[in-house]
C-alpha cells in the first residue's frame, strides 16, 4: 500500500529518466554546436581562450541549472551520487589523476613516439593582457572543464541511469565514460589523435565514474579531472605553451 505523497522507486525510476532525457538533449546539443562550429566564438582580447569552450559549456550548463531548478527532474532519494566532497576526496582524486596521467603520457609516447607537447614555445608575460590571457586559459583547462564536465557526466548522467536500471551501477560507469569520451573525439584530427584522446578520455570517465559510485560523491571525480588536467603544467604539456599533450578540456 502506498501513502499519498510517499515516493516509490517507480516514482524516482520515473524521475531518472526525465533527468535522463534532458541531459541527451544536451549532449545531443553540445555535440551538433561542437560539429557545427569547430572553432568556438571569436572573442577579442585576454579571455580569448574562453572561446574555444563556450559554446560546447553552454548546453551543459543549461541542462544542469534545468535539472536543478524544475522540481519534478530533482531526486526523490538519496542520489547514487551526491554532489558534494570531503578531504579524502583530494587524496583519492590525486592519487587516481597522477595515474592516469602517467598512463595517457605512455600511450602518448607509443603513439607519437614521444611528447611532442614538451616542445612549446614560451608565453610572453609582459603586459597585463597577457597574465589575464594565461590565467584565463590555465582556469579554463584546469579548473572550469573539470566542475562542468564532471557535474554533467559523473553528477547527472551516471546517477540518472543508476536509477533507471535500479542499480547496474558499473554500466552506468562505463556509459557515463563513453559519452565523456565521444564529446572529445570530437576535436580530433588524426588516427594517432583519436587513440590517444579516445582511450584517455575513455579512461579518465571509467576513473572518476568508478570513484563516484564507490564514495557516492562527485568530490573524487572532480579532482581526478583538475590532477590529470593540471598535471600537464609539470610535464610542459599545456596547450597554452603550444603543446599538443592530451587534455581532457
Amino acid at each position: 500500500m502506498t501513502i499519498p505523497g510517499e515516493t516509490t522507486p517507480r516514482d524516482e525510476q520515473q524521475a531518472a529518466r526525465a533527468r535522463l532525457v534532458v541531459a541527451t538533449i544536451g549532449f545531443a546539443a553540445t555535440v551538433v554546436i561542437a560539429l557545427g562550429f569547430p572553432g568556438g566564438v571569436r572573442i577579442v582580447g585576454p579571455f580569448s581562450p574562453l572561446g574555444g569552450y563556450l559554446l560546447v559549456w553552454l548546453p551543459l550548463v543549461l541542462t544542469l541549472v534545468i535539472v536543478l531548478l524544475v522540481p519534478s527532474l530533482r531526486p526523490m532519494a538519496p542520489s547514487a551520487v551526491r554532489w558534494s566532497i570531503r578531504p579524502i576526496d583530494l587524496l583519492w582524486g590525486a592519487a587516481a589523476g597522477l595515474l592516469l596521467r602517467i598512463i595517457v603520457s605512455s600511450l602518448e609516447v607509443l603513439s607519437y613516439g614521444g611528447l611532442p607537447a614538451t616542445a612549446g614555445n614560451a608565453v610572453p608575460l609582459a603586459t597585463a593582457d597577457e597574465v589575464v590571457y594565461v590565467i584565463v586559459a590555465l582556469l579554463s583547462v584546469v579548473l572550469i572543464a573539470p566542475v562542468i564536465e564532471e557535474s554533467f557526466f559523473r553528477g547527472l548522467v551516471l546517477p540518472s541511469i543508476i536509477g533507471i536500471l535500479r542499480g547496474g551501477r558499473w554500466i552506468a560507469v562505463v556509459i557515463s565514460a563513453l559519452l565523456f569520451a565521444v564529446l572529445h573525439l570530437l576535436a580530433v584530427a588524426t588516427v594517432a589523435q583519436a587513440i590517444v584522446v579516445g582511450v584517455g578520455t575513455l579512461l579518465v570517465g571509467l576513473g572518476a565514474g568508478s570513484l563516484a559510485v564507490l564514495t557516492g560523491r562527485l568530490g573524487p571525480a572532480i579532482v581526478t579531472h583538475v590532477v590529470f588536467n593540471g598535471s600537464i603544467l609539470a610535464l610542459g604539456l599545456s596547450a597554452v605553451t603550444g603543446g599538443t599533450g592530451v587534455v581532457i578540456e
